[in-house]
């Protein structure tokens, strides 16, 4: 009696092991959560931690850090460089990763989005020359990151106002390219396509 009694309860619990499996992600999603995962392990690798109080490591942007950031007037040196560009290499592959969730989201919103992420990368990398200070660094990725989420929050608005009977506009990227001179991604007419290597 007792093992028909295990059994039945054994059977019972994986049966409400299973409700509790987290249910399969849709493509967006998934690429979402790679990217950000990807942006919070670069805040927990330990040969970046030389920067880590001079620099947001993430590309969570906290006004308050970033106006102290501001103050600080140092040039990166020798052994903060390696760091920056090892900062960088991380995250041309957290943006590659991000930049695949583009497909999925209004072309106004993905066009914005990579246009913010190159532009950001490009400063990280000028950083690692030594040809910003920290403060400079912190002054212009603030006016970057402002100046790209008012955009995305415009292409958002626009997105949502727009009647879903219309045909959708035909708006292809900024001027400048979105993508980084490494990445596989890149428009091609009005979409956004990653490549693999």
């Amino acid at each position: 009696m007792s093992r028909v009694y295990f059994l039945a309860v054994a059977l019972f619990l994986s049966g409400c092991s299973s409700l509790f499996v987290e249910q399969p992600k849709s493509p967006w999603e998934s690429s979402k959560q790679q990217s950000r995962q990807c942006l919070k392990d670069i805040s927990d690798d330990r040969e970046l931690k030389v920067i880590a109080r001079k620099v947001t490591l993430e590309s969570t942007y906290d006004r308050d850090t970033y106006f102290e950031l501001q103050a600080i007037k140092d040039l990166p040196n020798s052994n903060e460089k390696p760091a920056i560009k090892k900062w960088a290499a991380k995250l041309d592959h957290c943006y590659k990763l991000k930049s695949e969730s583009y497909a999925f989201e209004p072309s106004n919103v993905a066009v914005w989005s990579a246009a913010s992420d190159s532009e950001q990368l490009s400063l990280v990398v000028e950083l690692s020359k030594g040809n910003l200070s920290y403060g400079e660094f912190a002054s212009r990725r603030l006016e970057i990151d402002t100046r790209y989420r008012g955009q995305i929050i415009r292409a958002i608005s626009a997105d949502y106002k727009k009647p879903t009977d219309a045909p959708q506009q035909k708006n292809g990227p900024p001027a400048k390219t979105p993508a980084g001179a490494n990445s596989s991604c890149g428009w091609e007419g009005n979409q956004w396509v990653c490549r693999s290597l």
